[in-house]
């Protein structure tokens, strides 16, 4: 069924549900205003299945007839049929009626007795029947307006029909064989109470996942009802036992009925963090409290047959419907669980005290007649009594004070956690310190698994994350939430937190759609809207609790004051930073001189490092005829193999020699240009600035491309030794690194001399990176030790160094949040080492 169809129908139901239950008040204010006549002397009750007197006038009673007597016959017809054709309409005042009734012995009694008038009825007829009909008149009222106000939503259409079926049932219990058809229509009321019990307890607030499989529970009770129809209308035929029909709907009602109950309660229980258990405890509140009493009664009269009018506890039933319209109605429900612990607690309190208070009144008094002091007692009683009270009042309050710490322990916390955070917030002036602190907030006074609070970005079309705590199954970094998006009209409409279920209850159903989409993205329970004035500034996301509670009124009120106290926050620090953008101006000499001063290094590290390229040049220059060459002696020897392969091709000899030699020469000529090609990455890369942004790198594979370059250098006369340990990949400028381990390895060669060792190591320490290169020169003297990062120190002799190597290479470390020093005595060679965090900082 399509919802357009499905609305048709609900609309059309709840129409006809409602005009039975305006029949049964039409059918009920004929029977109590418009008729008059005269009826039997006595009431009857036929709650169990039977026709019990459950009233009886003084004439009937004289006569023996007593309350819980059975009514057989009356003028020799069934009690039942006599009732049903009316025949009470043809009684006369001075013509008795002959009835046949059983006690509760079994003994058969045949009595004749004068029909009183209408109007004579038992004494509180009046009373009763005024409150039937305001108790009545409330279930259609109630029906109607829930379904008015909610339309469309399954729950309100249940209840409306509960609602409908109720009032039918409740017009048609009172004066029914007075009101036309009245016992049919009681029947087949109390027949589809059952069934719109059914319906309401399985759909609202849970709907349980037993019916939900199984689809065709909900119709096939409606269907046990509706074959009450055509039972009730056989019945007078004879072919069904009289009062039959009426014990099967009766028990099929109350079956059904607990079955709803029994069911609620094990799906709250089961779903006790979800955010309609508070509905479901109103709800089960109201049941116990309508239900259980009326229940009882119908038992008491079932095994014990007493006859009396219960009935009228029917009338009790008022507050089942006002307990379930409010839970449907009202979006936020008060706790009822801490009011039921804590009313206990305050009765138990009052009535030990009160206990306590009696048990020492009677003790005075019976100190007073032990004593045997008459003369003294009223005066001793009154003294007695008002030292009492005095000495109990303390004691009172004292319980009083105690109770309420016991049960507002919670809310006390929670003001306290308000109260914490509001002062710290004045303080601060940092929106990422604001945010943060809600944050923490959440998670250590609420407890919940996962919040993120979302703010404005600078383009102000945006809501993005500023600060998020707990497991995220998503991206928080990538995800945005955009201004023009329905979630933050509708938030910024409501102005207050929206929970899953406050979405699932919008009768738009594309607004609904593309909210719920949000929520279930982000896999939240609530979402506080962040506001200043008329401004949207944020929102709060808020995931389930990790205990697995549901979200109490109070967590909702302390959400709503953190998301207030952070707007006020927000604005203060956002004017704060309007306040430091006026000191930009004060600054802009300095930043412009600092820029300079960048640029100028830049400048002398890219100078140093072509420097020590050029250097370089003929060493590679040579590096690269070597290949070349071999390649170009390759192509000739490959010309003239080309041309024997065709002549034997063309003579018909064996070309396999030539084909064997021409594949050789081509793999022997790839190896020779992957070197070129090696050789020239290594050169662009070593010399590339990339002072734009960090990049993960791997620092033994720089080493290693630095030591490539370096080959013809140390070709023959200096041997490298490489001892590199596992690294992680570090977060650095690769190219200013890359200089760093040139500018070193160069100085090592250039102390050598003509032959020596180098030694290159790397590892890994307290979550840094150690490098070292350490040689077997002469080393440095102590004197000069301490010098050699200085800018335009050198030993070398003029014209041969610059000076400036090594004190850019330790700038060049220390931006990277390193460390760099030299470990050398004269005679043993000298040591370079180098710490460098795994993600250091950006280099300002």
């Amino acid at each position: 069924m399509n919802p357009a169809a499905r609305m048709r129908f609900r609309r059309i139901t709840v129409m006809l549900a409602a005009l039975w239950g305006f029949a049964g008040l039409f059918a009920f204010l004929d029977a109590v205003v418009l008729s008059a006549g005269y009826v039997p002397p006595f009431d009857t009750a036929n709650a169990a299945g039977h026709m019990a007197v459950s009233w009886v006038t003084r004439q009937a009673k004289e006569a023996g007839v007593q309350q819980g007597d059975r009514v057989l016959e009356i003028d020799g017809v069934p009690a039942l049929r006599w009732f049903r054709e009316a025949r009470w309409r043809q009684m006369q005042p001075d013509h008795p009626n002959r009835y046949a009734m059983e006690d509760r012995s079994g003994r058969r009694l045949e009595l004749d007795l004068l029909p009183v008038p209408a109007a004579a009825g038992p004494a509180l007829g009046v009373p009763v029947n005024a409150a039937t009909l305001l108790v009545a008149s409330t279930y259609l009222a109630l029906g109607l307006l829930v379904w008015m106000l909610r339309r469309g939503r399954e729950e309100s259409w249940a209840f409306s029909l509960f609602c409908s079926a109720m009032a039918g049932q409740l017009f048609t219990s009172f004066e029914t064989y007075r009101q036309p058809l009245g016992y049919e229509r009681a029947l087949l009321s109390l027949a589809f109470v059952g069934a719109a019990t059914f319906q309401l307890f399985t759909t609202y607030p849970f709907a349980p996942a037993w019916v939900e499989r199984r689809g065709w529970l909900r119709p096939l009770v409606w269907g046990i009802a509706a074959v009450s129809v055509p039972l009730v209308l056989l019945e007078p035929t004879g072919w069904i036992p009289p009062l039959q029909i009426q014990t099967a709907a009766f028990f099929f009602a109350i079956g059904v009925a607990l079955i709803s109950i029994g069911a609620l309660a094990v799906e709250r229980r089961r779903r006790r963090a979800d955010e309609d258990a508070d509905r479901a405890d109103v709800m089960l509140f109201g049941t116990f409290v309508s239900f259980v009493p009326v229940l009882l009664l119908l038992l008491t009269e079932i095994f014990l047959q007493t006859g009396l009018p219960v009935y009228l506890a029917l009338l009790w039933f008022v507050v089942f419907p006002v307990c379930v319209a409010y839970g449907i109605v009202r979006k936020q429900l008060f706790d009822i669980r801490h009011l039921a612990r804590s009313s206990a607690a305050y009765g138990a309190a009052t009535l030990a005290i009160t206990g306590l208070y009696a048990l020492l009144v009677a003790s005075a008094d019976a100190l007073v007649k032990h004593f045997d002091v008459n003369a003294l007692s009223p005066r001793f009683s009154m003294v007695f009594l008002f030292f009492a009270v005095l000495a109990f009042n303390p004691i009172r309050s004292r319980v009083q004070a105690l109770v309420d710490r016991l049960f507002d322990r919670e809310q006390g916390r929670y003001r306290q956690t308000v109260r914490e955070i509001s002062e710290a917030m004045v303080s601060m002036l940092s929106i990422k310190e604001i945010v943060e602190r809600i944050v923490r907030a959440l998670t250590e006074a609420m407890g919940v698994e996962r919040s993120m609070v979302l703010l404005l970005a600078e383009d102000e079309r945006t809501l993005r994350p500023e600060a998020f705590g707990g497991d995220w199954h998503i991206d928080v970094g990538a995800f945005a939430l955009p201004m023009d998006h329905p979630l933050c009209k509708y938030l910024w409409m409501r102005r207050q937190e929206v929970s899953r279920k406050d979405v699932d209850e919008e009768p738009d159903t594309e607004l609904r759609a593309v909210c719920l989409e949000v929520f279930e993205r982000l896999d939240v329970a609530l979402l506080v809207p962040v506001l200043f004035g008329v401004d949207l500034l944020g929102v709060i996301a808020v995931g389930r609790k990790a205990s697995g509670d549901r979200f109490s009124p109070d967590d909702r009120q302390l959400l709503l004051t953190l998301a207030n106290q952070s707007s006020i926050a927000i604005e203060n620090a956002k004017a704060f930073d309007e306040i430091a953008k006026l000191n930009e101006t004060l600054e802009a000499r300095v930043e412009e001189r600092t820029r300079e001063l960048r640029e100028t290094q830049n400048l002398l590290l890219q100078s140093e490092k072509m420097r020590t390229l050029g250097q370089l040049v003929a060493g590679v220059a040579h590096e690269l005829n070597n290949p070349i060459g071999f390649v170009h002696a390759n192509l000739k020897l490959l010309e003239e193999y080309v041309d024997k392969l065709a002549a034997a091709q063309r003579s018909g000899e064996d070309t396999g020699r030539a084909r064997e030699a021409i594949a050789k020469l081509l793999s022997r000529s790839r190896e020779g240009t992957d070197r070129v090609k090696k050789i020239v990455a290594d050169l662009r890369t070593f010399s590339r600035m990339d002072q734009a942004e960090l990049q993960e790198a791997d620092l033994n594979a720089e080493i290693d491309r630095t030591l490539t370059l370096m080959e013809p250098r140390c070709k023959n006369c200096i041997q490298v030794e490489r001892d590199f340990g596992e690294l992680p990949r570090v977060r650095c400028h690769a190219g200013q690194l890359n200089q760093v381990f040139m500018n070193l390895l160069m100085n090592a060669c250039d102390a050598i001399g003509d032959k020596g060792h180098i030694w290159v190591r790397t590892r890994t320490a307290d979550g840094r990176v150690r490098l070292e290169f350490q040689d077997d020169g002469p080393g440095i003297p102590d004197a000069l030790r301490d010098r050699v990062f200085e800018p335009f120190f050198t030993t070398k002799p003029v014209g041969q160094g610059t000076g400036l190597g090594l004190s850019l290479s330790h700038g060049i470390v220390e931006r990277h949040g390193g460390r760099i020093w030299c470990e050398s005595e004269p005679g043993a060679g000298t040591r370079f080492v180098i710490e460098l965090p795994v993600a250091p900082q950006a280099a300002s």
